[in-house]
């Protein structure tokens, strides 16, 4: 009998982004039973907790064994016992407060995040306060539209749809990615009725931390598609700018686009003036060519 033959790389690396992205979050967040208690939510978090696992085999920090991004660096075998990972986690098969334990180990964080943990329910009250908490999170994907508070700036075609508000709650465009609002974002995006790919884009954004930047090209690589195709992604973003498209510059440090607008050319119209104002905001710097100053950013996980 001959064996099974080995899904091409880019089956592998979709499956992978997919269950890690959107699969375990989505759990997550609803609290499935496959799980006693899920003790993380966001997409990073799963990821690092399996990266741990099968690129540092539960010993080191994957990022010490792999350069980043790992879903565009792991090999065939590594991606599948990803998948394998997430697939027992999600089934219930593999315990993820485990898993996360010994990610935090392998970290030298051993009980600090269950010590984070008892501080926080304590100052919020305990469980039940936790759990009315999460209980807001998930009215947010029901509640009915409400109105935008006067003076809130979105783009036309930046608005939140009704079925997917941003409540008061949702982040400045100078909150960090890692806030517990983002939490919220993310939850908002998963279940919107946007399309998978437009789902990761959005996602992956998330993760750009203020006063940084990333480009399209640095973006599509980490997703396995195309600059131009990321940037059709982001041109209709309804949850700017807690979702910050306003981080993603051109490759040759231009300003690139905004709300349906492309800098450079000479003229700037007001929402790429607005860009660049958010950004400068952030502490993001140009020189005086309007380029911008400074590393790209390519963090994702």
């Amino acid at each position: 009998m001959s064996p099974t033959p080995t899904p091409p790389l880019p089956l592998l690396r979709t499956t992978w982004t997919t269950l890690y992205a959107h699969t375990l979050p989505a759990l997550a967040l609803s609290h499935a039973p496959s799980q006693p208690t899920w003790p993380v939510h966001l997409d990073h978090c799963f990821a690092r907790i399996i990266y741990d696992a099968v690129i540092g085999e539960g010993l080191a920090p994957w990022p010490t064994r792999l350069r980043s991004p790992a879903v565009a660096h792991m090999s065939a075998a590594q991606l599948q016992a990803c998948i394998a990972m997430g697939e027992a986690i999600a089934a219930g098969r593999v315990g993820l407060a485990e898993a996360d334990e010994r990610s935090l180990a392998a970290r030298g964080k051993r009980g600090q995040k269950k010590k984070r943990r008892v501080e926080a329910e304590a100052e919020g009250g305990g469980a039940q306060k936790k759990r009315e908490r999460d209980g807001d999170i998930r009215a947010t994907l029901v509640a009915p539209s409400t109105p935008m508070p006067p003076g809130a700036e979105h783009p036309p075609e930046a608005r939140p749809p009704p079925a997917a508000p941003l409540t008061a709650r949702s982040p400045s465009p100078s909150s960090s990615p890692a806030a517990d609002d983002c939490q919220d974002v993310r939850a908002l995006i998963a279940s919107s009725a946007l399309s998978p790919f437009r789902q990761r884009v959005l996602l992956a954004l998330t993760q750009v931390p203020p006063g940084r930047y990333t480009t399209y090209a640095a973006l599509a690589g980490f997703l396995g598609s195309a600059p131009r195709a990321v940037g059709n992604a982001m041109r209709n973003n309804p949850f700017a700018p807690a979702v910050p498209c306003h981080r993603v510059l051109a490759a040759d440090g231009g300003i690139g686009g905004f709300g349906g607008e492309w800098g450079g050319r000479g003229s700037e119209g007001e929402r790429i003036r607005k860009k660049r104002a958010l950004l400068r905001g952030e502490g993001v710097r140009f020189d005086g060519r309007g380029r911008v100053v400074g590393g790209v950013w390519k963090g994702f996980v």
